[in-house]
């Protein structure tokens, strides 16, 4: 049994039986009995109860998973309590058996621990209360944390925040926040110059088995207000081992020329002054010493779509790995093979760390809390260094300047979002299905579409009020499903607001945008019917789905109003943007904060404007940056 185990146990009793938890300061001991009576029961009960219960909790998951579109921990309450409702009023035997299995151990495991009355749920009584299971039970999940082929980790340079119990002050050379794959190179060269390196990450190792599960843990799903507009639009911010870079489905494709075209006129900033280009040669060769080469393919209906548009197929040059990819389910490289690498050279890895401000004296000072994996602060901490390399994104980098005092103009300014919409087509046969890392790129509108391999129950918990529902129930009636996604430049400007509730990003999106997100629609399904899609699932509320291409014609999308869309941002750039004096920008072209020394932002929120393609190459660009113009003056820094 894990934590997660008794997590779910914990939650599933909170809604199902009336009293009321312990709180604070009682929650450890409390959880602590509660484990002690689990192992008790297990020892007594032997393993065929233990493969019982392990297999209750992965069957409450899938049920949660196909019903309401997330892992049971991940459902807020409305979700849980609908869920619960249907597991307890269904008429078939395998919900209404988890429901008895999970209310036995409950009562066993709570009840005891905290001495109440047994006033439980109520449902119709069965003969055998708790009856004997006859499906096969899948083996318990090995966690796997040795690392990759040739080092592994260093599990005794790892600190787990979940097993803190008191406050804790750390001292070290060089703080570096996050760990997606800027945070990786800047770590992993400084640890190899024999530098003392704390990484602090406020996430976990991720679990990307269940890809539920794994966008429960490596994201964090923000609505953003507009100002210009009021469409509906959810922002990705990626958390935990690897950062965003588990997420996004290329690292390694370079910044095309129209954007270093885009730079150069509206910002004055070349990529080729600031030495951009020859940093992203050097990131590459990098990436690649640890990478197993390149992993192009294709797929069937992205060059189908590419013949309707009368455009070629593209390739993000992406390096497998290890990792599975989220939106696309394919191998990719994570940053956390960097992050390992790291932690081999001597890097010390904090998990559950989340930095709220930094403050400086004759040093830096590094303050925030320690949480365990479902949010829950566990003790305080303050870390202390001499230099400090922000890599939390935009928004976790503009959150923290804020508490910490910063009140430059520029910051929290200049944020692209890159709007983007998913579509999911219904085929009458099977299709040919490959891991592709090609995309179709409608240069003249600047869209960019791919094929991924998003699972309809995810697409539901995302977009509740499109086509979620309808479109879990079609995609097992016809499973011949293919899902696609598009992005585009924002015209507008997004920037990060403060308001009582905390940091906000807005999104000022301008009349050219939601015309360019309707033309998409348009274009994109009607491609895919021409290519024998038999129903298109579209991102428009109010609007049926398309069988036709008189639907198309019919639904009259020009009209649509922007609250009916529901858009997505799938990696965002800027809020701490690069420029040459602290008018036009908060850090210089290798990441040093004007008027600091010792302070560097050096990912992707130092990026002045769109990239056009994922920018986790740029990303490591200005990591690599910031690490070699840091270690050319490491003495006069360190000193």
């Amino acid at each position: 049994m894990t934590e997660k185990d008794i997590a779910k146990i914990r939650k599933f009793s909170r809604f199902a039986f009336p009293f009321d938890f312990p709180r604070k300061d009682d929650e450890i001991d409390t959880t602590e009995k509660q484990l002690q009576i689990i192992i008790n029961v297990l020892k007594r009960g032997g393993d065929n109860l233990r493969k019982l219960i392990v297999s209750s909790l992965y069957a409450l998951d899938i049920i949660s998973f196909f019903s309401e579109g997330g892992d049971f921990l991940s459902l807020d309450e409305t979700r849980t309590k609908r869920l619960l409702i249907k597991i307890t009023t269904s008429s078939r035997k395998t919900p209404q058996n988890i429901f008895r299995v999970m209310r036995f151990i409950s009562t066993i495991s709570f009840w005891d621990s905290f001495g109440n009355e047994k006033i439980g749920f109520k449902i119709p009584q069965r003969k055998n209360d708790i009856p004997k299971i006859s499906w096969e039970i899948p083996e318990e999940p090995k966690i796997k944390i040795e690392g990759y082929k040739g080092v592994k980790w260093d599990i005794e340079r790892i600190k787990f925040g979940k097993f803190v119990r008191r406050d804790i002050r750390m001292v070290s050379d060089v703080i570096v926040l996050g760990s997606g794959i800027s945070a990786g190179i800047i770590s992993e060269r400084l640890a190899r110059e024999d530098i003392s390196v704390s990484i602090l990450e406020k996430g976990y190792f991720v679990d990307s088995e269940i890809s539920s599960l794994f966008l429960s843990q490596s994201t964090e799903l923000m609505g953003m207000f507009p100002v210009s507009s009021i469409a509906n639009i959810n922002a990705f911010f990626g958390k935990g081992i690897g950062g965003l870079g588990n997420l996004s489905f290329s690292i390694f494709e370079k910044m095309p020329d129209d954007a270093k075209e885009i730079w150069r006129k509206f910002h004055g900033v070349s990529t080729k002054e600031i030495f951009l280009d020859f940093a992203a040669k050097e990131a590459e060769e990098v990436i690649n010493s640890k990478g197993n080469g390149n992993a192009n393919s294709k797929s069937e209906t992205i060059e189908k779509l590419s013949e309707f548009f009368g455009t070629e197929t593209k390739n993000f040059n992406k390096i497998k790995g290890e990792k599975v990819n989220l939106l696309s389910g394919e191998e990719i490289f994570s940053p956390e093979k960097l992050i390992k690498y790291a932690v081999h050279f001597g890097a010390n890895l904090y998990l559950g760390f989340e930095v709220e401000k930094i403050s400086r004296g004759k040093k830096w000072f590094v303050e925030g809390k320690i949480k365990d994996e479902f949010g829950n602060v566990k003790a305080n901490f303050v870390a202390e260094a001499k230099a400090v390399f922000l890599c939390g994104g935009p928004y976790g980098n503009t959150k923290i300047l804020w508490n910490s005092g910063f009140k430059e103009k520029i910051l929290g300014r200049k944020v692209k979002i890159h709007p983007a919409g998913l579509i999911t087509a219904i085929f009458k046969s099977p299709q040919e299905q490959k891991d592709s890392s090609n995309y179709v790129e409608l240069s003249k509108e600047g869209i960019f579409i791919k094929e991924i391999k998003l699972a309809p129950g995810v697409w539901s918990s995302i977009f509740p009020t499109a086509f979620g529902p309808d479109l879990v129930k079609t995609a097992k009636k016809y499973p011949f499903s293919r899902t696609f996604i598009f992005w585009f430049r924002e015209a507008g400007e997004s920037y990060f607001v403060k308001t009582p509730f905390g940091v906000m990003l807005r999104a000022n999106l301008k009349g050219e945008d939601i015309a360019k997100f309707l033309f998409a629609i348009r274009e994109i399904s009607l491609a895919l019917l021409s290519c024998g899609a038999r129903e298109v699932y579209h991102p428009i509320r109010f609007v049926p789905i398309f069988t036709t291409p008189d639907d198309i014609n019919n639904s009259n999308i020009e009209r649509v109003k922007p609250n009916q869309l529901e858009i997505l941002s799938i990696f965002q750039t800027g809020g701490c943007p690069i420029g040459f004096s602290s008018d036009t920008g908060l850090c210089d072209s290798t990441g040093r904060v004007f008027g600091e020394k010792s302070l560097f932002i050096s990912d992707s929120s130092s990026l002045p404007d769109s990239v056009l393609v994922p920018p986790m190459l740029t990303s490591a660009s200005f990591g690599m940056l910031s690490v070699n113009s840091f270690i050319e003056r490491k003495n006069f820094i360190l000193k």
